[in-house]
């Protein structure tokens, strides 16, 4: 990047700044304090004791400090000592939102945030965030500052893990942070969950909810309060029980979830933090389909268009038939049976933290954590069933399927994974600036499969490729194993090592230089690969990379801050690059590994902002640059090569976003954001999918003694529906060389419309004991379209339609929640 892209970014943003801050009043800017004065609203969350965000905090940029009543009362805030782009949500946000919702729908107001996969009602499906473009996997999420992810790659299931009940404050921060931020994709940024407070006080509560479509919660927690004759300690144990017929058809859910909390003082200077949570949810949702299926046709829409909606879709889709709240149906002679198709997930998450104070200078953070996922899935399957086979097995007479139509097809696939780790950390403090210095170590185990299975029978069905006899099959797997599609087992060790010092030269200036080296080593040793040939594999690779940083933060007066930022990333390849077809059926002979062949995705980022908390106004303002290099994308072609990874080279992400809340009167806070999002393949030139140009917010929260109420709406602005990518060139197997599918190949260039979804709530404490509420989501019965999923060509009535694999993801009908909770 050059130095002038640099000082052009940094000068339109302060220029952005002032103007705005600026417009807001002359009369506003009187009120600022003088930059030696101190700020009367100024608070800090560093001293919340119990909680992950305190002053050790392996993620020192989330310690949010405010300086006026208006930034606090606001859903979103910025810290006026952030080093990057920042969106806190309050725990009073969180308690007063939808009480279904999962993580991702929390910061769904975030600028540069879309999200989806709500079409089965809020927190009644598992949902995907987008942040600047950056997809799940992209970025970090992490709990308590310990990251967690799948691991076949990192990805999140957003009802899996922490109900809304575990989490007191979420701060996302879109940006890579300092190099003690840890996690494997930290330059599409952070959302760093906090754990719930353990309270000084003793308390009880207990409530109660009812919504729309049968929809059920309830909840419980007990707070010990500090208990002397411990030192001190205190406890919280919380709980909550879920279930819903969900707002699609045949579409029922269920979680259960436990939390237990605990902090207890070791003498004078140490602290002993437990967190133990666990959660059990199913869901009855296709496996095979993700959405509603529509076929959309291919003549009758324009190229480039907004225009995709529902009336579009082939008339024998199950949208044109059946409606856009079609999710499975009742007939068990038809793979979308609903009883055919349960997803059933358990988790749990623990960790011990040990935090102790040496000396005024000096202190320690230690933690050893531990967290597990299964997920057992039965789904109906669009496969014929294969009962057995006839022939010899020779060349002259291979092997051939016995088919048998009248069957249902499905198959169980279960994703098994435990993780362990360790986080050590020092912080040393000296006269103008602080060091820190850590490490981290992880090792996860993993084992996953895929069976096939005849839902008439319960018998296994033979339908994938096997060696038959024939030279051309020479490649694949033994015919009984022909039932089975992969079975596989998977680990990674990895290391990361981090140093930081920070430098105050001045008291209002912080300058924070660092580096982070990445060690991980991901293996695989499966009797049948998940690629195209069914290999097995017994592989590994390692990556490694040091990755430097650098922020600075600079407040010339004490409610106003300037920011900006500097980081490499790294973003190691996911479990399917050992996927990549590795057998040439030309020669009959392996290459190595495809591992080998991808390489990591790396990133430069540049960022720069200012946060202004004024008495009655708060605003902050950023703009970024980011370049990626070794984008890896999916093939999705019909060739061999479908499904497989490739390098389409750069992508880059630039933009604008800003955020601003006002209290005109005591008690009433108006807040607004938004966001410019550029994300262009280098390639193309083209916005990559799944992406949206623009996202804003706007809304109000209204505060008068016991009552509150508040309304927000988001914007998520136009976006491509998918990328679709098909590969040129290849050698031994490993793709070499990609292109972008062109006008002709439909539903690439086709754009979703903007759409947006507002929610309202109010409340009401009736005494010191009960509390009465109610929330309205999609308060304006939006049904737009939010995602859609591409397949091949059909033709319908004389008349082209895309192939009824292709989904349609909607937002659910308008919904409601009444509660009634009781606390003593």
């Amino acid at each position: 990047m050059s130095k002038h892209s640099i000082q052009t970014l940094l000068a339109t943003s302060t220029a952005l700044a002032i103007c705005l801050i600026a417009n807001v009043g002359y009369a506003m800017a009187a009120e600022v304090p003088a930059a030696n004065a101190a700020a009367d609203d100024q608070s800090t969350s560093a001293n919340q004791a119990g909680q992950a965000n305190d002053r050790q905090s392996l993620t020192t940029s989330d310690i949010i400090v405010t300086g006026s009543r208006t930034a606090e009362a606001a859903p979103l805030t910025a810290s006026l000592t952030t080093t990057q782009p920042q969106a806190a949500i309050s725990r009073e946000f969180i308690d007063n939102a939808n009480a279904a919702s999962d993580f991702n729908e929390l910061i769904a107001l975030t600028p540069g945030v879309s999200i989806s996969g709500t079409g089965n009602g809020q927190g009644f499906s598992e949902t995907k965030a987008t942040i600047r473009g950056f997809q799940d996997g992209e970025y970090n999420v992490t709990y308590d500052s310990i990251p967690f992810a799948d691991t076949n790659n990192p990805t999140h299931h957003s009802t899996s893990f922490f109900p809304a009940t575990t989490i007191e404050t979420i701060v996302v921060d879109r940006g890579p942070g300092n190099a003690s931020q840890l996690g494997q994709a930290t330059y599409g940024g952070n959302i760093n969950m906090y754990s719930r407070a353990v309270s000084d006080k003793q308390g009880v509560m207990g409530e109660a909810l009812l919504g729309n479509w049968n929809s059920f919660i309830g909840r419980a927690e007990v707070q010990t309060g500090k208990i002397d004759k411990w030192n001190g300690a205190k406890f919280t144990l919380s709980g909550q029980y879920l279930k819903s017929d969900g707002a699609l058809t045949y579409s029922p859910v269920m979680s259960k979830n436990l939390f237990f909390k605990g902090v207890i003082p070791i003498g004078t200077s140490s602290k002993l933090t437990i967190l133990s949570t666990w959660n059990r949810n199913y869901y009855y949702q296709s496996d095979v389909l993700k959405g509603t299926t529509c076929g959309v046709p291919t003549t009758g829409l324009v190229p480039g268009s907004a225009t995709l909606k529902a009336e579009n879709c082939a008339p024998t889709s199950n949208i044109g038939m059946y409606g856009l709240n079609y999710g499975l149906g009742g007939d068990p002679a038809k793979q979308d049976y609903w009883k055919y198709n349960r997803t059933d997930k358990t988790t749990d998450f623990s960790y011990l933290r040990l935090q102790s104070d040496l000396s005024s200078n000096l202190s320690l953070d230690n933690r050893v954590y531990m967290y597990g996922y299964t997920n057992n899935t039965m789904s109906g399957n669009t496969s014929t069933v294969v009962t057995g086979f006839s022939g010899a097995g020779t060349a002259t007479s291979p092997y051939k399927a016995v088919t048998d139509a009248s069957q249902i097809a499905g198959y169980n696939k279960l994703n098994k994974y435990r993780v362990i780790g360790y986080i050590g950390q020092a912080d040393y403090t000296f006269g103008f600036g602080k060091i820190k210095a850590g490490g981290w170590y992880e090792h996860a185990n993993t084992w996953r499969h895929t069976w096939d299975f005849s839902w008439t029978t319960g018998l296994p069905s033979y339908d994938q490729k096997f060696y038959s006899g024939a030279a051309s099959t020479a490649g694949y797997p033994s015919i009984n194993l022909a039932n089975i599609k992969y079975e596989q087992n998977s680990s990674w060790d990895q290391f990361q090592l981090f140093g930081e010092l920070e430098l105050r030269p001045f008291s209002n200036l912080a300058i924070t230089p660092g580096v982070k080296y990445v060690n991980f080593k991901r293996g695989v040793n499966a009797l049948v690969n998940a690629d195209s040939y069914r290999s097995p594999a017994n592989s590994s690779a390692t990556w490694t990379k040091t990755l430097p940083f650098g922020t600075i933060n600079w407040q010339p007066r004490t409610n106003w801050s300037f920011y900006g930022q500097y980081a490499q990333g790294m973003y190691v390849p996911d479990l399917s690059s050992f996927y990549t077809p590795s057998y040439d059926a030309a020669t009959a002979a392996q290459s190595a590994t495809a591992a080998a062949a991808v390489n990591p995705q790396t990133s430069t980022n540049y960022q720069v902002g200012t946060v202004w908390h004024g008495r009655k106004v708060s605003i902050d303002l950023d703009g970024y640059i980011i370049n990626v290099n070794n984008k890896i994308a999916t093939a999705t072609d019909t060739t061999a090569f479908s499904g497989t990874l490739a390098n389409i080279g750069t992508v880059h992400y630039k933009g604008v976003e800003g955020q601003i809340a006002y209290m005109p009167i005591e008690g009433l806070t108006l807040f607004g954001n938004g966001s410019y999002n550029y994300a262009h393949s280098g390639t193309t030139n083209a916005q990559i999918a799944k992406a949206p140009f623009s996202t804003a917010a706007a809304g109000f929260i209204y505060k008068h003694k016991s009552l509150r109420v508040s309304f927000s709406q988001k914007f998520t602005g136009p976006q491509y529906a998918t990328e679709l990518f098909t590969v040129k060139a290849s050698v031994n197997g490993v793709p070499t060389s990609v292109t972008q599918f062109t006008t002709t190949d439909g539903i690439r260039l086709y754009r979703i419309s903007p759409y947006s979804t507002g929610e309202f709530a109010i409340s009401q404490d009736i005494g010191e004991h009960f509390r009465i509420g109610a929330t309205v989501s999609n308060v304006f019965n939006s049904r737009a379209i939010t995602a859609i999923s591409n397949g091949g060509t059909t033709l319908v009535g004389g008349k082209t339609y895309y192939a009824g694999a292709d989904q349609f993801s909607f937002l659910p009908p308008r919904s409601f929640m009444v509660d009634v909770r009781v606390k003593y």
